[in-house]
């Protein structure tokens, strides 16, 4: 299911539910547009709203680069 809101912004792809595991399905039109392949690896942050955001690692170290922060990879946090 993918149906964009009033902005081409802005796309709804569906409700996801949260298994026992507490693990979520990303819909495969969202994976698709993404282009997230099995095995990838994503940030998960939080902001002051408590809205979830998913960040590939190569899009992470690509924004920290470009803003000159130093990368002290996932070992030494």
């Amino acid at each position: 299911m993918r149906k964009a809101g009033k902005t081409s912004e802005k796309t709804l792809y569906g409700v996801v539910k949260v298994s026992s595991k507490g693990q979520i399905i990303i819909p495969v039109d969202l994976r698709n547009d993404l282009g997230i392949k099995n095995g990838d690896q994503l940030y998960i942050l939080k902001n002051k709203h408590d809205d979830i955001l998913m960040v590939s690692l190569d899009k992470m170290e690509k924004m920290l680069s470009e803003y000159g922060l130093i990368w002290c990879g996932i070992d030494s946090l």
